[in-house]
């Protein structure tokens, strides 16, 4: 049984809001005992680099689409993927909203070659691009390994990625219960809030909140009709 870990969220905007203490105290009171959190800015790393949160893993990357991304963070993140202070490299991929496409291929090659170089994984964020992306790596990096952040597409394009050494997060965007089933049947996924980010679609907070995991938790164990945590 999965201990319940939320692989994919943003710790220090949570924290930028002044909300982090009493989230992270409601998240373990429901059971939830880490966190995979994400950084994309020089500041939301070197804000990473100063915490000592208990049950906190982090990965940093340049990220598609986020307005605080840049390349300028270039030189920092490769000098944390060398000095070991980061579990991945993320989140990074393809994101359609900007138009900016060679842009961010060109970022996206220059990522992956650092994770290769550094065998770290890769976390990625990919919005109506999937196609590209599987393209792009079969192509170039058939090897990756890591994870798919907020997977919500088609049962084909689970089908393609599975070619990979990749994972399914899972996030309260779900993709199709048939989708949902063949992942779990896979065996290699977990869940993840995007925290503050991804809403329930019946949370009514302004902002998604880290306890919100224990709704895709119970959303999927409905799906399989049985407990998948203990």
């Amino acid at each position: 049984m999965k201990e319940i870990f939320d692989n994919h969220c943003h710790l220090e905007e949570i924290f930028r809001d002044g909300r982090l203490e009493s989230e992270l105290k409601a998240a373990r009171q429901t059971g939830v005992t880490g966190w995979f959190s994400s950084a994309l800015s020089r500041q939301e790393m070197e804000w990473h680099l100063q915490q000592n949160i208990a049950g906190m893993k982090w990965c940093a990357g340049i990220h598609p689409y986020y307005e605080k991304s840049s390349e300028n963070d270039w030189d920092f993140l490769v000098e944390l993927a060398e000095t070991g202070k980061i579990a991945a490299i993320g989140e990074i991929g393809l994101d359609k909203r900007n138009h900016k496409l060679e842009w961010q291929k060109n970022i996206l090659l220059q990522q992956l070659d650092l994770a290769r170089e550094y065998d770290l994984p890769v976390i990625f964020h990919v919005v109506k691009s999937y196609y590209e992306l599987y393209k792009m790596l079969k192509d170039n990096f058939p090897k990756v390994h890591g994870w798919l952040h907020g997977f919500n597409s088609s049962l084909d394009v689970f089908q393609a990625f599975n070619s990979f050494d990749l994972g399914y997060s899972l996030n309260a965007r779900l993709p199709d219960q048939k989708v949902v089933k063949a992942i779990i049947q896979r065996g290699l996924w977990q869940i993840e809030t995007d925290a503050p980010y991804a809403r329930p679609d019946d949370y009514t907070g302004e902002y998604n909140v880290l306890v919100n995991l224990i709704w895709v938790k119970d959303k999927i164990e409905k799906i399989m009709s049985k407990k998948l945590w203990k």
